[in-house]
């Protein structure tokens, strides 16, 4: 009978319930090193098997068997694994060193996926519009900013139609006409030769057949909003401004259900146009810009992926409140540059920021005195610009018009227009007295720059 001797063996064990683990770590499997005292390495797999079973975990993998001695000539004595080798005796003959837990490895977290914008905006070309596997290409013709679209059209080979379906002569005169543009037709000649801030139409890329197109977009003619809940309301989404201003006001799922048989819609840009912040246009297009300097210059709206599968099909199409009020917000942005604009040419030393600050100083005057129309806003735009934006503050006739409760925002305006030239002299006099009080006081020195 051979003689029992230490042997040493690596173990891979798993623990059967969390009682079982002989580690601290919240984990099901460790590595160990193993001390048996056994007689040959079949009893060694033997012991382990069985001691594994009775402490309740189970033998994964077991190599590495050797006895102690032929350890330690191989790698030197490690006092350890001889302590560990004299734990064990026959009643005992197996005894394991510290069990290192394998923890799982994390998996790693997957990078986050990258959120695109349901609607791209990028700036491009007519020419890049007829590039090759470019989708054949549409234009709207909006009647009423470009009067001579009908008569065109009558006379032109492309093909077109008229988006309302009344016959009358007058009505189709001032109705938008979708046609196809080809790269080489008169039609696109015209269209591109005109000034930009006239705001024709828009462009839209499409596979559709002129039927489908028109059958789509005569869907959108008229829409439902929360200002009339009675009858529907004109929407005039080939005016470029609107398509813009839809772009970025609309529900994703209300834009793709718009956008379905389209690939893109293209706008001309204009200086009149509130530009969403995600566009990068080089150069820049400022307030005074001359439309001139945008000839040629397109913006390109285009849907996401996603925001395509989002595509509301079936679902009623109408304005919501947040986007009814959104849509006013860009209305109003769009004619406050208007106005802004609209003053270069009166004063042409002052800059379209500071224009810009004046209509904006006068609207919240406008919403507090009662005046809102665009005549009106243009008269207190005037007042501020010329007697500075406290001017009711500082002289009482304009404070009294101003408070008077009894009259209306337009007899307003008009006492306003006859006050303004008393106003500029009292302003012009009140100028060089910069303290508060110096004009009531009789005694003051006279300034240097008032003496005759």
């Amino acid at each position: 009978m051979a003689m029992a001797d230490y042997w040493l063996a690596r173990c891979h064990v798993m623990a059967y319930s969390p009682s079982a683990r002989r580690w601290e770590e919240e984990a099901d499997e460790a590595v160990t090193v193993a001390a048996v005292l056994a007689e040959d390495e079949a009893q060694v797999r033997a012991l382990l098997q069985q001691q594994c079973h009775a402490d309740g975990l189970g033998l994964i993998r077991l190599d590495a068997i050797e006895t102690l001695l032929q350890r330690c000539r191989r790698e030197g004595i490690a006092h350890g694994l001889v302590e560990l080798a004299h734990t064990t005796s026959s009643q005992h003959p197996v005894a394991y060193g510290e069990m290192l837990p394998l923890l799982p490895e994390k998996v790693p977290e997957p990078p986050p996926a990258v959120i695109l914008p349901p609607v791209n905006y990028q700036e491009t070309t007519w020419q890049a519009l007829f590039a090759p596997h470019q989708p054949p290409l549409w234009a709207v013709i909006d009647g009423v900013n470009c009067r001579e679209a009908m008569q065109r059209l009558s006379q032109a080979d492309d093909q077109h139609t008229c988006l309302y379906a009344s016959t009358d002569t007058a009505t189709q005169a001032n109705a938008p006409w979708l046609v196809r543009i080809d790269a080489d037709s008169e039609i696109r000649t015209w269209l591109e030769g005109l000034p930009q801030d006239q705001h024709w139409g828009i462009l839209l890329q499409s596979n559709a057949t002129l039927k489908q197109l028109r059958s789509h977009l005569r869907k959108f003619t008229m829409l439902w909003t929360p200002a009339n809940d009675q009858a529907p309301v004109y929407f005039r989404f080939y005016d470029p401004r609107v398509a813009l201003d839809m772009s970025q006001a609309l529900e994703p799922w209300k834009l793709a259900a718009f956008m379905a048989p389209l690939e893109t819609v293209i706008v001309p840009a204009s200086p009149l146009m509130v530009f969403p912040t995600e566009l990068a246009l080089t150069p820049e297009i400022e307030l005074d810009t001359d439309a001139s300097e945008v000839k040629g210059r397109l913006v390109r709206i285009e849907l996401s992926d996603d925001a395509r599968v989002a595509n509301g099909q079936g679902r009623q199409f109408a304005i919501g409140g947040t986007e009814y009020q959104r849509f006013g917000e860009l209305a109003q942005s769009r004619a406050s540059q208007a106005l802004a604009r609209s003053l270069k040419e009166r004063y042409p030393q002052v800059s379209e920021g500071e224009r810009m600050r004046a209509v904006i100083d006068a609207t919240q005057l406008g919403q507090r005195y009662g005046l809102a129309s665009k005549k009106q806003i243009q008269t207190l735009v005037i007042c501020v610009l010329e007697v500075g934006a406290d001017f009711a503050h500082r002289h009482p006739d304009a404070q009294r018009i101003l408070d008077n409760a009894k009259l209306a925002g337009w007899r307003k305006c008009q006492l306003l227009e006859e006050w303004l030239p008393r106003g500029r002299i009292r302003h012009a006099l009140l100028a060089p007295y910069q303290q508060a009080g110096q004009h009531e006081d009789n005694y003051r020195p006279i300034a240097d720059e008032e003496r005759p």
